[in-house]
């Protein structure tokens, strides 16, 4: 059975791998696409077969049944523009049963004046903008190597008095290959219906005979607006712990992944461990892209007991750097 999963997601990743075209600002919802975890982050991105805290369920939803611990985690960015990025997660593992998880991701901009031609300096009333996306996780290992994972999600994003509403859902598997400490991912993410913007302020009014005099010139119409894909995106994934000791351990991790709205990209990282309680990490992401905004990234964490603290810090290539912190607790 998991041989038959195994070989699914390799047909599937090797027909996106082919005759790439590129479709940049094509999908709609793009903080879909805003990494969850300040680890992650630090090390390039490249999660998809990192299993150790409950982030690694926006990457790989399988990935959550392979740590022992149930674990809150809470993630915070000060993200471009002014925006501010939030996300929290839950895992609870329930003995037989697997692991079910629970995420909320929010992305909003402060609150804007709201202008026109004749007021250009506004008419007296601000607005804002918001997406938020909520999932329900489940994963369950097969045997002690392998294990499968799908969220549910549902998508929101809001402007003023307009909003568009999607459902997605993700799909993983984790395989622990015989070589001790190496671990393969693969993921599908985004995978759902597309979102149309929606709302009073596509109320107009409209002449439908321009041409005929005495003709009603306001007759109440409503815009219709086109519908846009999510930005779906396939992921393959391969981490080595090259060293695992009560003192060291060296992580070394790689992702490809393969998006509905952009060419294939390549992710790598690294992270040092000392007395599992010190934490540094490096990565690189987006290698492959000609343009490509974001790169080298690093961070570091600590961790005490049941509580730990992550940082991380991505380098912009025009923009400014964003920072993600995250509070992970486990009990």
């Amino acid at each position: 059975m998991k041989t038959k999963i195994l070989f699914m997601f390799v047909l599937i990743y090797c027909s996106y791998t082919f005759g790439q075209v590129s479709k940049v600002g094509t999908t709609a919802a793009p903080f879909l696409q805003i990494g969850v975890g300040s680890r992650a982050a630090a090390l390039g991105e490249a999660y998809t077969s990192v299993t150790d805290e409950a982030s690694s369920l926006y990457w790989n939803p399988a990935s959550i049944d392979f740590f022992a611990n149930n674990e809150v985690q809470f993630n915070y960015s000060d993200w471009l523009a002014d925006m501010k990025f939030l996300n929290a997660i839950a895992v609870l593992h329930i003995d037989s049963y697997g692991s079910f998880g629970l995420s909320v991701t929010s992305l909003s901009t402060p609150e804007m004046v709201v202008r026109t031609v004749d007021y250009p300096e506004g008419i007296g009333s601000r607005f804002d903008a918001a997406d938020i996306a909520m999932g329900l996780s489940y994963s369950k290992k097969l045997t002690d190597r392998f294990a499968f994972g799908a969220t549910f999600k549902y998508i929101n994003r809001r402007i003023w008095n307009m909003n568009a509403n999607a459902i997605a859902m993700d799909f993983g598997i984790i395989y622990k290959l015989p070589l001790d400490n190496m671990q393969l991912g693969m993921s599908i993410l985004n995978f759902g219906s597309k979102l149309q913007i929606q709302g009073s302020d596509a109320m107009v009014y409209t002449d439908i005979a321009e041409d005929v005099i005495g003709n009603n010139t306001q007759i109440l119409s409503q815009l219709m607006t086109k519908e846009w894909a999510l930005p779906l995106s396939l992921r393959f994934g391969l981490s080595y712990k090259v060293i695992e000791s009560e003192q060291h351990h060296l992580l070394l991790a790689s992702d490809y992944i393969h998006p509905n709205d952009n060419f294939s990209s390549l992710n790598f990282g690294g992270e040092y461990g000392f007395l599992n309680h010190f934490f540094v990490r490096a990565g690189y992401k987006s290698l492959m892209l000609d343009n490509a905004e974001d790169g080298l990234t690093f961070g570091g964490g600590i961790k005490y007991a049941f509580f730990g603290i992550d940082y991380s810090y991505v380098k912009m290539k025009h923009l400014k750097y964003v920072q993600q912190f995250s509070i992970k607790i486990s009990f």
